[in-house]
């Protein structure tokens, strides 16, 4: 009881340092649960959506209507089912997507009000709807037709609504997606038709068995074109791109704050026991065993686990559900309700006291081995000299720089982990402005394009280019024995002006030779001289192309090829093409086209994107500025703690104040600064590990760019931190009495 009671003191006297681990603890609790929390039910979310809805997996467009269903689906042992689209202009800048209902795949969820009963209503996107005001039985005028808005919608070929399925960012502002009924298109001219497919077989490869499809729709003589399958549409595969990267972030992040809680903790109760050792020995010359003292000392480090853990899980657990809907919002996801795992909160809770238990046992444990007369000799609490602090050989620098030097090498515990801490808030707070500098570098790139129009025809066209038009020519493709990985290659014109591809000088290169963009490349492991060889798509037979230099462009996966060359390793006719780049909106008739895209509905969205990226920034910025201000802080208390009688020697010495807080208080700054340089290349390997592993699943190579620009703010951010802890404890030196020498030497 006696023992218990002086767990309460021990943590009032401590108040500030305590409740400094506590936070880190809840906050590594918090990130674990959330964010595991959140990776988990969007991943189930969006599995049993997909399955239960009936998401396709690949889709096409013919020539003419496939003429027997059954015989074909037979054939290729899938499902297949048609729907109409149409693209209706509301404004200059606003386009709605009409689309067809559909029975067996692709099945509308109806995620607010009520399903079709008429051919006079609508179901909305629910971003679409929200930005555009249209509410739950207002009317919407499209296509020269009334339709009443009776419900919001998700669809498993929308998840993420772009409008063209190789565009990164959308914008609800500027387009959206309606479910209506079949007979509604009656009267709507220049609709499209379009084929869904899901295959029976889940366990054969896709590219195989769209191959097979393709060959049978060949023999019914039906052409194809538009062929897109579900790996390779961003449409569907983007939310799987943020699951993982949840997932990924879900573990490192808590883990880091658990083992610097261990660390300071270990440093803390080692340096405690040393202290005390006078105490323990004579508390075990009384009787106590040493299983009692070890069960005294345990006491905090297990109490601040616990409490930690369950505070940090029980703000967690509130906080998935909206997490949730905001993200959702963004993927369009159908959220029935959210399911808590009684096995992350189980890990949330306890994991901190299994690293902290485990931690504060080996340090207190080692000290207690020693013998009662051992510790109340106290003779062990003398400094050595370490051979890192022998070989520096401090004597060469003036007093200041050799005192601020030792103090931090004197305990190498204490500097790995204000070392690490540093590092590891400096990697987090670099890592969310190496994302917001990177995506603006590669959306930058868009330079590479300088027409405002991209036209998609259906089928291949031969002739010239209109006026103010640029042909090109384009096929899929992907590298052997690699069918997750595709890209187009296109071929265009070699004096092409609305193409500007560069290298890394910023000069320009000539489009009369094949060049390849920079992330395909990486990703690839290409560079200039090779000869690469790739299967089509189409055919399912090998190209092969000479790779003659490397674009700097990030945006999207390309080859360019001369066009005249592309079209004879095809064997294209001479003068075909299958699209146009223009810089003037061409009177093409809508039923010749595949698809177009408007490269003005570009900066609205990524608006939009960056809006959302810098709030991102902004909590991560806040998150590991916390972080470091509490290690710093931490840090800074043990080591005015070990150095109270000299710092009491240096006011009766008579050194002034600032002279005192400056030989104590900045003898972490060159750790701190270390710390923070190594910090800049670790943030810049993990963002890049990641991003590499992202962009193998959305087809987007994004390159880790560090800007000096953001370098220099993480660096201010982090030395504002610094100059803050050293405020909160400069009332510690200064309470610090001369008489603490004094009686040092009287002991």
């Amino acid at each position: 009881m006696v023992l218990q009671r002086r767990v309460l003191r021990m943590l009032k006297e401590n108040k500030l340092r305590y409740l400094a681990i506590l936070i880190l603890i809840i906050l590594g609790s918090y990130t674990f649960v959330a964010a595991a929390g959140l990776s988990q039910n969007l991943a189930s979310l969006v599995t049993t959506f997909t399955e239960e809805h009936r998401q396709e997996d690949l889709s096409f467009r013919t020539d003419r209507a496939i003429p027997d269903y059954k015989e074909m689906e037979e054939a290729a042992n899938a499902i297949i089912e048609d729907y109409l689209s149409f693209d209706a202009d509301l404004t200059d800048t606003l386009t709605l997507r009409l689309l067809s209902k559909t029975e067996k795949l692709n099945i509308p969820a109806v995620t607010e009000g009520r399903p079709l009963s008429g051919p006079g209503e609508i179901l909305l996107d629910p971003a679409f709807a929200g930005a555009n005001g249209y509410s739950l039985g207002s009317q919407i005028a499209v296509a020269g037709k009334t339709f009443t808005v009776v419900g919001f919608v998700s669809l498993p070929h929308y998840i993420y609504p772009l409008k063209n399925i190789n565009d990164i960012i959308y914008s609800p502002t500027e387009f959206g997606v309606g479910v209506i009924e079949r007979e509604a298109f009656v009267n709507i001219g220049g609709y499209e038709r379009i084929y869904s497919v899901r295959f029976n077989d889940r366990t054969q490869s896709l590219n195989t068995q769209a191959l097979q499809l393709r060959e049978y729709l060949q023999a019914e003589g039906i052409t194809v074109s538009d062929w897109v399958d579900i790996m390779n549409n961003r449409r569907a595969r983007l939310v799987w791109a943020s699951i993982t990267g949840m997932q990924t972030m879900s573990v490192p992040l808590p883990v880091a704050m658990f083992l610097l809680s261990c660390l300071i903790i270990g440093i803390m109760f080692w340096r405690l026991i040393r202290r005390e050792g006078v105490i323990i020995g004579t508390l075990s010359a009384q009787g106590y065993r040493r299983r009692e003292l070890l069960v005294h000392y345990m006491a905090i480090p297990l109490l601040l686990a616990l409490v930690g853990g369950l505070i940090g899980t029980v703000l967690a657990l509130p906080s998935i559900e909206p997490m949730l809907k905001a993200l959702t919002s963004y993927y369009n996801v159908p959220v029935p309700g959210i399911e808590i795992s009684f096995f992350n909160v189980l890990i949330g809770i306890l994991t901190p006291g299994l690293f902290l238990g485990l931690s504060s046992y080996l340090v207190i444990h080692s000290e207690l081995k020693r013998s009662p007369a051992e510790l109340m000799k106290g003779d062990r609490q003398r400094t050595k000299v370490n051979p890192l602090e022998r070989s520096l050989k401090l004597d060469r620098f003036k007093f200041s720089t050799k005192f601020k030097l030792r103090e931090q090498l004197r305990s190498i515990p204490r500097l790995v982990f204000l070392f690490l801490g540093v590092t590891s808030a400096s990697v987090l707070m670099l890592f969310g402005f190496t994302m917001l500098n990177s995506f603006n570098h590669v959306f930058k790139t868009f330079d590479v394009y300088q027409f405002e129009y991209e036209y998609s025809f259906r089928e291949l066209q031969v002739g010239e280019a209109p006026e103010g038009a640029e042909v090109f020519n384009a096929g899929r493709f992907y590298p052997e024995d690699k069918e997750d990985i595709e890209f187009y290659i296109t071929g265009i014109e070699p004096d092409a002006a609305l193409v500007t591809l560069k290298d890394r000088k910023g000069n320009l290169l000539p489009n009369n030779q094949t060049n390849i963009t920079r992330s395909l490349a990486r990703r690839l492991n290409i560079k200039a001289g090779d000869t690469v060889t790739f299967i089509n798509k189409e055919d399912g037979k090998p190209y092969s192309f000479k790779i003659d230099a490397v674009a700097d462009s990030y945006i999207e996966q390309f080859i360019f090829v001369p066009i005249r060359e592309f079209n004879e390793i095809m064997g294209f006719p001479e003068n075909s093409y299958i699209g146009l780049f223009s810089t003037e909106k061409l009177d093409i008739p809508g039923e010749k086209l595949a698809g177009t895209k408007t490269m003005g509905e570009l900066p609205e969205a990524m608006d939009e994107f960056f809006g959302q990226t810098i709030s991102m920034v902004v909590l991560l910025t806040i998150v590991s500025s916390i972080v470091a201000m509490i290690i710093i802080y931490l840090v800074t208390i043990l080591i005015i703690e070990e150095n109270r009688n000299t710092i009491s020697l240096f006011k009766v010495f008579g050194y002034r104040r600032r002279e005192i807080r400056s030989l104590i208080l900045d003898s972490s700054t060159f750790v701190i600064v270390t710390g923070f340089i190594i910090a800049v290349p670790i943030a810049a390997a993990s963002m890049g590990a990641l991003y590499g592993y992202l962009g193998n699943m959305i087809n987007l190579t994004l390159p880790p760019i560090v800007s000096p620009l953001y370098v220099a703010v993480s660096f201010a951010a982090i030395m504002l931190t610094f100059q803050f802890s050293k405020l909160l404890c400069a009332r510690n030196v200064e309470t610090v009495s001369m008489s603490e020498a004094l009686k040092a030497g009287t002991e």
